[in-house]
């Protein structure tokens, strides 16, 4: 019907072939879906309301177009109309990130104006101005039959902007929560092997004595991490070694230890309700619950190189739900799963994935 046939078609799709998939907007912390859409290659930007609640579906709106139905080469066309015309020249595509050039134009109408009495035409003015927009590769983590629940991604409202996307992986001992989108970089690091007796849920109706248990698991938990960063600097001096670069959060995907899918299912519900004076901003949340988990919420505005530490409390709800309370300030954070279905997301291995994790935490390299 355009008078195109498939290999031409392909033929023309085939260098965007890596830019299908999820991507972080870098500058804005946003999720990128990019998918092929009839004739054109679309990205679609997530794009929340303040009235939507955790557990709807995600919304996109459409944010560049790649058309591919006419001869001559593919052009990159941006929706916002804030933006001009771009063309393949100014993208560029690699297997973790790729980047567009836009060239912005503000267009300045002739209009008529009045000086000192008379009518006078102001010239129309055209600015120019050039951006680069980065966009960093965004894996679904590697899933193990013996994971709590199954990992990935999860809609959480922060703040009273609307909602965010954060992602749940599990590594070994420990599960990792971490911040795909907004402003706030940051991750829940919740202990697996430190789970937190419910006793029938009456662990929530007193606060204090909830904030007693989590300080004592805190203090063995730093108190622990001490003695093993001496171990291990004494045994850098042994050895005559210098202390390894990196980040020790990012410990090889591994199956969980000590808690299973299976044992949380198991698990029976007990009643939930948040503790007095413990604020949460979506009243919405489940009534019982099935596991309690001492945990850690790390968080900073502009780097996560030095950030913030608050001990808390992570509480599954069911295969879709878990929440947080923080001790200070007191505060919970329910967390719903992401329905929306995406191709094009699997990681080529574990270690492309906690370097996908290392990038959006720490920046790209």
């Amino acid at each position: 019907m355009i008078g195109m046939s498939y290999r031409e078609f392909y033929a023309k799709m085939f260098p965007y072939r890596h830019i299908l998939g999820l991507w972080q907007y870098s500058s804005c912390k946003e999720l990128l879906n990019v998918v092929v859409d009839g004739l054109c290659i679309t990205g679609w930007m997530y794009s929340p309301s303040l009235n939507t609640h955790v557990d709807g579906p995600m919304q996109f709106k459409p944010w560049f177009r790649i058309r591919l139905r006419k001869r001559k080469s593919a052009t990159v066309e941006y929706m916002d109309n804030y933006y001009s015309l771009s063309y393949r020249r100014h993208m560029q595509i690699q297997k973790d990130r790729f980047s567009i050039q836009w060239i912005k134009r503000d267009h300045q109408k002739d209009s008529p104006t009045r000086l000192r009495g008379e009518r006078v035409l102001v010239l129309s003015q055209v600015a120019r101005e050039v951006y680069d927009d980065t966009y960093l590769r965004v894996y679904f983590p590697p899933r193990h039959p013996d994971d709590l629940i199954r990992p990935g991604l999860f809609s959480v409202r922060y703040n009273p902007a609307g909602l965010m996307i954060a992602m749940l992986s599990f590594h070994g001992k420990y599960a990792r929560v971490t911040k795909i989108t907004g402003l706030l970089i940051g991750m829940l690091k919740i202990h697996l092997m430190r789970r937190i007796q419910l006793r029938d849920g009456e662990i929530f109706r007193n606060f204090n004595e909830l904030s007693r248990v989590v300080l004592e698991i805190d203090e063995q938990v730093i108190w622990e991490q001490q003695q093993q960063q001496q171990q291990q600097q004494q045994q850098q001096q042994e050895d005559g070694t210098e202390e390894s670069e990196g980040h020790g959060w990012q410990s090889p995907a591994q199956p969980s230890v000590g808690e299973s899918g299976a044992a949380a299912a198991e698990e029976q519900p007990v009643p939930f309700v948040l503790p007095v004076g413990v604020h949460s901003r979506d009243q919405n949340y489940p009534r019982t619950c099935r596991m309690c988990f001492y945990g850690e919420d790390f968080g900073t505005l502009d780097s996560f190189l030095n950030p913030k530490r608050f001990p808390g409390v992570f509480i599954l709800f069911d295969e879709n739900r878990f929440g947080f309370i923080r001790l200070d300030p007191k505060s919970f954070i329910l967390y719903s799963r992401v329905q929306n279905t995406f191709q094009n997301v699997e990681a080529p291995s574990p270690q492309a994935f906690l370097e996908m994790l290392s990038n959006i935490l720490f920046g790209s390299p």
